[in-house]
């Protein structure tokens, strides 16, 4: 009878998680085919694999083996993000004296071509690890990573925290997760530590007071709640934040001053105006460029120049309304301040339809928040 019941509870939790967006089945491991009795039992939880030899870890409330329950287990007392369960993995070792473990989960759809999902995870260090780690990171891939493919240390993962930081919380767990836009067919993530041995940083980790047991020789970090969703039904995929708990906004910037020689064209067209997620406001810095700008304009009346008003995929799947139209008739309003005649603008918003880059972690696509200018007549 208890079975029975975990297995309507599990089929619930994952039908609600599809429901509400998610392509992963089994995010939380909820859903789990047979008690847990020892390690390496990851084939168990509906939907995840493990492409290498050693298999990652499932740690389950009815596990039948102490070792494997939750909260308390082998590597020390941690409660699950959501639900009973999570995963485990060791992410590095001492000497590499235990091997690598990695998660991989078949999505419950293709990825769509130029679409932007967020993809997300949350870890923590276990309390009875002895080093703790850089490097957890997700691929994205068509097909399922293999054994050897990760052996020869070539897969770089698209998911990862922008600073590539050593994760150290053993209390609490934190997310890392990234925007990601799809090549199109991306079908599979893997989740572990990708880097070579020389790339990979650890430190020395101190055991909580208060806890017995050996120190696992290694930095083995839990895992739960992965989600992979398509951002247009999200406000926001963004898991770094500064000291007041706010997400970190990045905007652009370029150098534009230049000791080449160029004509009065070029050196409009090479200006660009950069701006915040979701903003049409102009910086000062921005607003010193276009009075530049501005009197090369008023210097040669006769040109007419295009403003050409761009956003980046992963703001313009969370806006409403053409903000990329509103940052270019912004820098237009700029412009006839400082004395342009405004028949000589023509304003154009694109939205995301050219992308200067597809990385889409916050540094890329700060890029593509931008106005850009053409001049298309001289006479």
């Amino acid at each position: 009878m208890e079975n029975q019941i975990l297995s309507i509870v599990a089929v619930f939790t994952s039908v609600f998680c599809i429901g509400q967006g998610n392509m992963i089945q089994n995010g939380s491991f909820e859903s789990v085919g047979k008690k847990i009795k020892e390690g390496g039992m990851i084939e168990s939880a509906t939907g995840w694999t493990s492409p290498s030899d050693s298999k990652a870890d499932v740690f389950s409330a009815y596990a039948k083996s102490d070792e494997y329950k939750t909260p308390t287990n082998l590597y020390g007392d941690t409660d699950p993000l959501d639900g009973k369960n999570y995963a485990g993995i060791m992410i590095y070792s001492y000497k590499d004296e235990a091997p690598r473990q990695y998660l991989q989960a078949k999505l419950t759809e293709k990825m769509v071509e130029e679409k932007v999902y967020c993809v997300k995870m949350n870890v923590m260090l276990s309390m009875l690890s002895k080093y703790s780690s850089n490097n957890i990171g997700i691929y994205i891939s068509a097909k399922p990573l293999t054994a050897e493919e990760i052996a020869a240390q070539n897969i770089q993962p698209q998911i990862i925290h922008s600073q590539n930081r050593i994760f150290e919380e053993q209390f609490d767990w934190e997310a890392i997760c990234q925007t990601y836009i799809a090549d199109g067919g991306e079908e599979y993530i893997t989740i572990g530590n990708f880097g070579t041995a020389d790339a990979t940083q650890n430190e020395k980790v101190k055991k909580p007071k208060g806890f017995t047991g050996m120190q696992a020789r290694g930095a083995y970090y839990f895992v739960d709640d992965v989600s992979v969703m398509n951002m247009a039904g999200l406000q926001d995929c963004d898991c770094e934040l500064d000291a007041g708990g706010k997400s970190l906004n990045v905007v652009y910037s370029v150098e534009t001053s230049t000791d080449m020689e160029m004509d009065v064209s070029q050196d409009i067209e090479r200006t660009r105006v950069y701006f915040d997620d979701r903003s049409d406001l102009i910086s000062e810095l921005a607003m010193a460029d276009l009075e530049k700008v501005a009197e090369l304009l008023k210097d040669h009346a006769k040109y007419k120049v295009k403003i050409i008003g761009h956003t980046d995929p992963v703001e313009e799947a969370k806006s409403t309304g053409n903000v990329s139209l509103n940052r270019a008739n912004a820098v237009k309003k700029a412009l006839v301040d400082f004395g342009v005649s405004e028949s000589k603008l023509l304003v154009v918003g694109v939205q995301d339809f050219e992308p200067i880059t597809k990385d889409a972690t916050s540094a890329g696509q700060a890029q593509n928040r931008r106005v850009m200018f053409s001049v298309i007549s001289k006479n």
